[in-house]
This record gives structure tokens, C-alpha cells and sequence, in this order.
């Protein structure tokens, strides 16, 4: 569901499963060093409970990572940290790919297909949404009506669901949105992406939480040894061992940073093991059936009627 605020101790961003997304990971543009001021925050916060585990990390070049495990939940965010000019403390901002809600990727037929356009919706990151909506068009015009594809409070959700098949004609674009809500959770309208599916005999859809939250900006404040993070206590500084300095840099800060640099790093060279290889081909494969949004644009709430294509237990 779409979060507005961020807090270290419960994560309120889900990585969607990587058979479905593949962005582009990250570069810093220049290696910065800590002022004198900003050298005590350096170094490794940890925070938990018995079912999950928070972990902050400041490097000596203003960059930072916060990484999240709790059952099946992992998060990973990566941005640059620097000391506030008059305050006690540093500001955290977390910077990221900017990317659809809804990511698209043109589906190849299957056997047992029938005729028709056909969207496929990635359960497990739909679920995440607040209240998807979906509808079509025969052109670019949106459609005068978005029906809702769960109903409220849906709690039983299955790995994949697949919209009844369609007529190509009637789905030269479909349109896929979610209502955004205000601070009081009170639904105001809804944001929707619009997607030409072309030649393609149809879409899998998913949903991006990590592009429904507003990006970190928080402030953090150390004291004897123990960090705070917006008021609450966190955790307490331990060095950062060099052998795990280069993971953190290249598994989280780089993919938070550097696009480019993430491209080059997924091209098959010639040292890499076949496991490697295959992995990068798998992600290059993914990368080239990604749909590019027509655009985003928003809609009233009165545009959302009809029942929802799916119930419980549905798929």
C-alpha cells in the first residue's frame, strides 16, 4: 500500500520480485571525504526486533545505505548523508531511479492461449497497492470508466492473476492506476499509467511500492555513541569492518547512484562464471521486453466503477 513516511524500524518498501523488475542500479559521482564534524557518524547502526533486522550504514564519503530483512520482506536504499549547517545533527537523503508505478513487460503467447489480448498481474507486489484500477481503450483516449481489479481489504492473494482475454482492437492501450490518498488516508484521486500495447499479444503488469513512498529525508542526531533517527532511537555505532565496505558500496549505494555504471556492470565479460553469465542475460532479457509508458496522468475518483475483476481466492 502506498506509504507516505518512512521509519527505520518497520521497512514500508518491499523489493517486487526480481523475475518481474530489473532497474537499473547506480554510481556516486565523486568520492567525498567527512568533515571533522561528520567523522563520529561514520560507521554501522543496527536495530531490531526478534522478526526483523535494521541496519544503517554512513560511509566516509557522505554516501549511505539502509537495508531491511523481516520474513519475506528485504529492502535496500541507498543515498548521501552530510551534516546540517546550525544543527546538531546530519540529514539523510535517499536518492533513486525515478520509474513507473506500474511496470510493463510484453508478454510472449503461450500455448492454450485464446484469442485476444491478455494481461497478466504479478500477485505478489499487487498486492502492495492501495486500490488498483485497470481499463482500455481502442486509441490513446483514456477510457471514460477504470474498474477496480481487488476488492477492499483483500488478504488471500495468489502468485499471478489473468484478465479475461480481449479483443485486440478494443486494447490498442491499457490503463492501469491506484488511488493515492491523503494524510488522513482519505482517497483523492488516481494516478494512471497508460501503456500501447502494439504488436504484442499482451502484458505483465506489476506494481512498484518503492515509487509510491515519498524518498527518505531524515535527520539524524549522535550522541554518546547512539544515533537517533527523526527523534527515536535507533541504535549504536559499530565500525565497519573493510571486507564488507566494497559490498556495501557495490550491492547498495552504487545501484542507488550510478544507472550507467549498473548497465556496464550486467554485461557478460569474459571472466564471469556460467552462473554469472546466466544471470546477467536472464536480467538483459527482462530489460529488453520492459514497456515504455505512454504517459501518467491523473484521474478523478468518480472514474472507478464496477465491481472488481477478482475476489478472494481468486486468480
Amino acid at each position: 500500500m502506498q506509504k507516505n513516511t518512512f521509519n527505520l524500524r518497520v521497512a514500508l518498501i518491499r523489493i517486487v520480485p526480481s523475475a518481474l523488475l530489473a532497474f537499473a542500479l547506480v554510481t556516486a559521482a565523486h568520492a567525498q571525504t567527512v568533515t571533522p564534524s561528520e567523522k563520529p557518524y561514520v560507521g554501522g547502526y543496527t536495530s531490531g526486533t526478534v522478526d526483523t533486522r535494521t541496519q544503517l550504514m554512513l560511509l566516509d564519503d557522505n554516501t549511505f545505505c539502509v537495508t531491511f530483512m523481516g520474513g519475506s520482506l528485504d529492502m535496500l536504499v541507498g543515498g548521501r548523508w552530510k551534516e546540517v549547517p546550525g544543527s546538531k545533527g546530519v540529514r539523510l537523503v535517499e536518492e533513486r531511479q525515478v520509474s513507473t508505478l506500474f511496470p510493463a513487460f510484453t508478454r510472449k503467447p503461450e500455448e492454450g492461449d485464446r484469442k485476444g489480448a491478455v494481461i497478466e498481474l504479478d500477485g505478489h507486489s499487487m498486492s502492495r497497492a492501495n486500490a488498483p484500477v485497470f481499463g482500455v481503450s481502442g486509441s490513446d483516449a483514456p477510457p471514460a470508466a477504470l474498474r477496480p481489479l481487488f476488492p477492499p481489504d483483500m488478504n488471500n492473494w495468489s502468485g499471478s492473476y489473468t484478465l479475461p482475454p480481449m479483443p485486440s482492437a478494443q486494447v490498442a492501450s491499457f490503463f492501469i492506476g491506484d488511488v493515492e490518498t491523503d494524510r488522513e488516508r482519505k482517497p483523492v484521486r488516481v494516478k494512471v499509467t497508460q501503456y500501447r500495447l502494439g504488436n504484442a499479444p499482451g502484458a505483465r503488469v506489476g506494481f512498484d511500492e518503492s515509487q509510491a513512498r515519498t524518498p527518505l529525508n531524515l535527520e539524524a542526531v549522535l550522541n554518546d555513541n547512539i544515533l537517533s533517527v527523526d527523534g527515536e532511537r535507533f541504535g549504536k555505532r559499530d565500525e565497519l569492518p573493510n571486507r564488507i565496505l566494497e559490498g556495501i558500496r557495490t550491492g547498495c549505494i552504487r545501484p542507488a547512484l550510478d544507472p550507467a555504471g549498473a548497465l556496464a556492470r550486467e554485461t557478460v565479460g569474459p571472466d564471469d562464471t556460467p552462473d554469472v553469465a546466466d544471470s546477467k542475460r536472464r536480467v538483459a532479457m527482462r530489460r529488453a521486453n520492459l514497456m515504455v509508458p505512454v504517459k501518467t496522468f491523473y484521474m478523478d475518483l468518480i472514474a472507478i466503477q464496477g465491481v472488481p475483476y477478482f475476489s478472494e481466492g481468486e486468480k
